[in-house]
């Protein structure tokens, strides 16, 4: 006996499950799992490349002899004096603040010449600070040695260079300057800064160095 067969409409199609491809399937969690690992590789990338490697410009101190007073050989009854300008500049992008003061001793050839104070300042980044040392001495005149020594200099290089240090106790470190006495103001150069190894530094152990 025959079966009566209907045909199938287009509304009972929409109700017979259709066979998916696993191969699609397969293909878009790929996608996706390429998309997740390869973006952090790119983005790591795109930093590397864009990224500023500049180092932070450094902060510059420096002292210039204003005035000075005693160094003259004949003059022996003047008293060692020197009037000093600190500059502090810490420019912008630096990371730390830079901090000065304490005592003061100015040397040339590695001999006190005058011991003074150096107030106390931290200059954040982008500031800059000037400020004025006096040191002075109970000692008058050059010994004859350094007053030859340094008469040779100027002679010789047309111009004489002092040893300025400040020895910052409660910062922990000093600052060696080596301003010149006859063109400082016109040619600052840059002081270098020194870690003090314990408490006990100060002006005797510089006077030392």
């Amino acid at each position: 006996m025959e079966e009566n067969l209907l045909p199938c409409t287009r509304d009972d199609e929409k109700l017979l499950p259709r066979r998916q491809n696993p191969m699609a399937g397969c293909l878009v969690a790929g996608a996706v799992t390429a998309i997740f690992l390869v973006l952090p590789v790119v983005l790591i990338i795109q930093q590397l490349l864009f990224a500023d490697f500049t180092p932070p410009p450094r902060p510059e101190t420096s002292v210039v002899v204003d005035e000075f007073s005693g160094l003259d050989g004949a003059a022996a009854r003047v008293p060692r004096a020197f009037n000093l300008s600190l500059s502090v500049d810490n420019p912008r992008g630096s990371t730390f603040d830079v901090c000065v003061g304490g005592e003061a001793a100015v040397l040339y050839d590695g001999v006190p010449l005058a011991t003074g104070l150096a107030e106390g300042r931290c200059v954040p980044p982008g500031g800059a600070w000037r400020g004025a040392i006096h040191a002075a001495s109970g000692g008058v005149g050059l010994p004859p040695e350094l007053a030859a020594l340094m008469a040779t200099e100027k002679r010789d290089e047309g111009d004489v260079k002092l040893e300025v240090r400040l020895i910052s106790l409660n910062y922990g470190w000093y600052v060696r300057c080596t301003p010149s006495l006859v063109s400082g103001a016109a040619s600052p150069i840059p002081c270098t800064g020194h870690i003090l190894k314990d408490q006990s530094d100060g002006i005797r152990r510089v006077i030392r160095d």
